[in-house]
């Protein structure tokens, strides 16, 4: 959710692209189960994350604005937040204040969540980052197999765990993901032709 991304808001489960993330619980036979299939939803948008970050060069990663105005690392950065803001939602429903929720309902919202959250992890280095996101995301898949089912669905909650919990659960990080993709896809070309020059430079002054 960069700044020029912001309609991708976190929130909005009214919205037209809330509707076709979520999943169909009602066809679901039980809350359980469309837990366990967000659960699986969740470790898996993740792992898929993981496994093509491993494939890309460190100095990509921390390239600035190759992503709009963000690095790669501060899309992970905040993805990051988008968990540990999932989690103290949790915490407050755990506790039966899920009334004290606080929405992203206007983009200028969504701007200031990211501009500081963002700000806030550019201290922290790749690998320790990476390491917290691991940590914060475990915390999140227990804090959401702790919540009584039926607060799943909640109807004396302005929005229902059903409907908001796919955009930060998965959606909304496979849609970054996919957007670095296709950025890498252009970038290792140039990449490429980048190293043969300098090693056909090299050659050229043995000769």
């Amino acid at each position: 959710m960069e700044p020029a991304r912001a309609e991708r808001a976190v929130d909005r489960p009214r919205g037209l692209r809330y509707r076709h993330a979520v999943m169909p619980a009602q066809r679901s036979r039980s809350l359980a189960t469309w837990r366990r299939k967000a659960v699986r939803g969740m470790a898996a948008t993740r792992r898929s994350t993981l496994a093509f970050l491993a494939r890309l060069p460190e100095g990509e990663i921390l390239r600035p604005r190759t992503q709009n105005r963000w690095s790669v690392k501060d899309v992970l950065a905040h993805l990051l937040s988008c968990d540990e803001e999932t989690i103290r939602r949790f915490r407050l429903i755990g506790r039966g204040r899920g009334d004290r929720i606080h929405w992203f309902e206007s983009v200028a919202d969504i701007d200031r969540f990211n501009a500081r959250s963002v700000a806030r992890l550019r201290r922290l280095g790749l690998r320790p980052l990476l390491r917290r996101m691991e940590e914060v995301h475990a915390d999140l898949v227990r804090w959401f197999e702790r919540l009584p089912t039926q607060s799943l669905r909640d109807p004396s909650h302005a929005y229902p765990v059903v409907e908001w919990l796919p955009a930060p659960g998965w959606t909304h990080e496979r849609e970054h993901v996919g957007e670095i993709r296709a950025w890498w896809r252009d970038r290792r070309p140039a990449l490429a032709s980048q190293r043969l020059v300098r090693r056909t430079g090299v050659r050229s002054k043995r000769h």
